[in-house]
Order: structure tokens, then C-alpha cells, then sequence
């Protein structure tokens, strides 16, 4: 299979063909993506589907929370409103070979706005705490949500969400973006809004190469800050020179994630912010597993000339 995308050589008119070199194997990891047996496996739901029991005096819980993420989970991959998931748990519960009770709608809404998400990556699974949540000025209004996401570019997992609203800029997420990565960080890629002094500080102070271009009319910080050499060389090489040597283009696989958000609802249903923080948390965590599952593996073959 051939696909057309956009050069990355800055040379004018010219589009690069590439061919997926795993078509078979991304194929069925495709397919898989509508089996039910991966997202509702019988094995892991007989095991964990009841909390462990409380330590001391207290009445122990009927469901635990990898039990209420499998239900919203199925909510958020087949776009089901609760009800509508409460019957389809319900009746793949009498299809398999479990006998377990399933919560109904009300609690599970309930639920989804305490709810610990798990979201699996090639790194590490991030727990309680990590995610953090920000928000300012929240009302009972619909308003736009912003999703901010980290993402590995190597195993392209997403490795890092907050989900904020509006009254949030871009730079101001980025450090707590990086806290809870683990392990050394080569290069952090991200476009103009990122360009501050604060997330130039959170990259350095984590070893990493800032590769974020400058924004109009900038000028030098001067104490040789490497930002400056950014400047220095875009100067020297043009702006699309400097992409080109720099690896910018890389971010792309940042922005094709998001993207990849999309088919999984334009638009957060819940109605409270807690509940919607969740619903986004949900989706990456599905959007990793199909990674998990597959992806497609390409290489260049080419060159698509521009039309006359």
C-alpha cells in the first residue's frame, strides 16, 4: 500500500511516496481492534474484576477500578452512552463463561469522575498521582477542553496527557508534561507557543535538546543559552534548513496522535470536568493498545511529481 505525505526535505513542489512494508501484520492488528476478546478478556476480568479487601474495618467494594475502566473503556471505543454500555457488559458477561455482577449506569457515572485511570505506554504504566489535572474558572457551562500530550517518538506511545481548560497556555503545561517521564529524554520537539524561558528551563534541567523554533522577531537571551544557537542557525541554514538538520519534523508524530484522538469522539460527552479529564484518559489509554496491537512500518520509495 502507497500513501502520499508531505515532503520533509524543504524542496518546493515534491511529495514523497513511501510504501508500508507490514501491510499483513498492521492489517490484522486492524482487524483486532474490533475484537472483543481483547478489550473484555476473560482471564484478567476473573482475577481483578472485585477490589482486594479493605485493610481494618469497612465494607469491601463490589468492583474495582480496572472493572470500571473495562465498562468505560467499551463506552469510549464503541461511543455508547451508559446505558447502552451497562447492557453490552451485561451481555457479554452471559456470553462468557463468568458469572460476575456488572454496575449499572448511574454508579458507573458516578464512578468515572473519581476513577484512577491506568494508561499503558512502552515506557512504564503511570499510576495514581501522575496525572495531573489542571483547571481555572470551571462552570456548568459546555465549554472547549484542551488536550495537551507527550508522546515517545520512538515507540509512539503517548507518554504523558493533561487535560486543562482554555485559560491554560501551551508553555505553562509542558514542564508538568516531562515530570513524570522516567528515564533520560533526548530531544523535546514542540512548536512556537512553547518558546519560553520556563520550558526551555524544564528541558534543560532534564538533559534534553530543545528543538522549538523561535517565535517571530525573536531575539537572543544572551549567557550563551542554547536558544541562541537556534537563532545562530537559522540565520546561517534558513528556517527550513534548520528543521531539516534538527529533526523538527519529528513533532509531526506528536500532531498525527492527536489526530488519531479524533475518531474516537470530536467531543468529550460527560458533562462535569472531572468526568471528561477521565474520558480523555480513556481514550489514550485505547489509542495505546492499538498501537500495542500495530502499526504501520513505511519507507521511502520515492518521489510524486507536482501537478502541471
Amino acid at each position: 500500500m502507497a500513501m502520499r505525505v508531505k515532503a520533509d526535505t524543504g524542496e518546493v513542489g515534491l511529495k514523497q511516496r513511501y510504501r508500508v512494508t507490514n501491510w499483513s501484520d498492521y492489517d490484522r492488528a486492524l482487524v483486532n481492534r474490533g475484537n472483543l476478546t481483547i478489550w473484555f478478556e476473560d482471564e484478567i476480568i476473573r482475577d481483578h474484576w472485585t477490589p482486594a479487601p479493605p485493610v481494618g474495618r469497612g465494607k469491601p467494594g463490589r468492583y474495582s477500578d480496572m472493572a470500571l475502566q473495562m465498562c468505560l473503556t467499551i463506552k469510549a471505543l464503541f461511543q455508547l452512552p451508559y446505558r447502552a454500555t451497562e447492557g453490552l457488559v451485561r451481555s457479554l458477561m452471559r456470553l462468557s463463561p463468568l458469572d460476575l455482577p456488572v454496575p449499572d449506569h448511574s454508579y458507573l457515572s458516578r464512578r468515572a469522575a473519581e476513577l484512577l485511570v491506568t494508561i499503558p505506554t512502552g515506557l512504564k504504566i503511570f499510576g495514581e498521582g501522575e496525572w495531573k489535572v489542571r483547571q481555572h474558572g470551571v462552570g456548568k457551562r459546555r465549554t472547549w477542553r484542551k488536550i495537551h500530550l507527550a508522546v515517545d517518538e520512538s515507540a509512539k506511545d503517548i507518554i504523558g496527557i493533561e487535560v486543562t481548560t482554555v485559560d491554560w497556555g501551551d508553555s505553562e503545561i509542558l514542564p508538568d508534561l516531562l515530570d513524570p517521564i522516567e528515564g533520560a529524554i533526548d530531544q523535546v520537539s514542540a512548536d512556537g507557543a512553547y518558546d519560553s524561558h520556563g520550558c526551555h528551563a524544564a528541558i534543560a534541567e532534564r538533559g534534553a535538546r530543545a528543538t522549538m523554533p523561535p517565535r517571530e522577531g525573536a531575539v537572543a537571551w544572551g549567557n550563551d543559552h542554547p536558544r541562541d544557537a537556534i537563532l545562530q542557525e537559522i540565520e546561517a541554514r534558513g528556517s527550513i534548513g534548520w528543521k531539516n538538520e534538527s529533526g523538527y519534523h519529528r513533532r509531526s508524530i506528536a500532531e498525527y496522535r492527536m489526530y488519531r484522538l479524533k475518531p474516537l469522539g470530536d467531543s468529550l460527552y460527560s458533562r462535569t470536568f472531572e468526568r471528561q479529564v477521565n474520558e480523555a484518559h480513556v481514550r489514550v489509554a485505547i489509542l495505546n493498545t492499538f498501537t500495542t496491537l500495530g502499526m504501520p512500518e513505511s519507507v521511502r520509495v520515492g518521489q510524486i511529481a507536482p501537478a502541471a
